[in-house]
């Protein structure tokens, strides 16, 4: 048995590694090639369904049956799209923000109140924040007060003991 040539070996496409054009999984055409176009999405956010258009995006199509080609340098394109469309801390707001603080990923995770693991995944785009956190996030960022606040080691339970009756005064 003969090993095949490096033409005849088709590897899984994970981004653009290698030169188009690529055989399309589908149809078997060697066809695939990058091709921008405004893509209508669909993904479920912090418990609803939300619908955007990434605009201009570079993703591999199949000129010959139309399958579409999802890389990471696709999917990146796409979070990045949804971040913009929520209107959304990007990672290198986050990244920034932390860093004009002058502290330490751990030092702001444990502040808020979040895994250092968690931070580090928003300020490094691999998950996307909810919208409470991106909120606090900024708030965060914006306000010594509360950075001030939060760096304490106990925080003043006084606003636990508000009553309804107060709250609605």
């Amino acid at each position: 048995m003969s090993m095949p040539s490096e033409e005849q070996v088709v590897k899984q496409p994970l981004g653009a590694e290698r030169p188009f054009p690529w055989r399309c999984r589908h149809c078997r055409e060697l066809a695939v090639v990058p091709t921008r176009v405004d893509y209508q999405d669909e993904v479920r956010y912090d418990g609803q369904l939300v619908s955007f258009l990434a605009r201009d995006i570079e993703i591999p199509i199949c000129q010959n049956c139309g399958e579409k080609v999802f890389t990471e340098v696709v999917d990146d394109q796409l979070t990045a799209a949804l971040r913009q469309h929520l209107g959304l801390l990007t990672p290198e707001q986050i990244r920034e923000g932390i860093e004009r603080l002058g502290l330490s990923q751990k030092e702001v995770a444990d502040r808020l109140g979040v895994a250092e693991d968690l931070l580090w995944s928003w300020a490094n785009g691999f998950t996307i924040q909810l919208r409470a956190m991106d909120k606090y996030l900024r708030v965060f960022f914006r306000f010594p007060e509360v950075q001030a606040a939060l760096s304490m080691p106990t925080i003043d339970t006084g606003l636990g003991s508000i009553g309804v009756s107060d709250a609605i005064k």
